[in-house]
């Protein structure tokens, strides 16, 4: 689960069933994050199964973005 610094959201594709979760920085620029966020959920490199967390099926990690 994400640390104090950090947040996740939660994401629903229109064109896909299933719910991303999408841990980010609150540090930083998170407003260029977020804009950028429908994008960036659907590249792969960053998604990876989310077994430890019931709310969603993929985890996709923006914290070094």
């Amino acid at each position: 689960m994400p640390g104090r610094d950090l947040l996740r959201l939660y994401v629903q594709r229109p064109d896909r069933p299933g719910v991303i979760g999408a841990d980010i920085r609150l540090t930083g620029t998170p407003t260029a994050l977020i804009a950028s966020l429908p994008a960036l959920i659907t590249e792969e490199q960053h998604q990876r199964p989310s077994p430890d967390d019931p709310h969603c099926d993929l985890l996709v990690d923006l914290t070094n973005w």
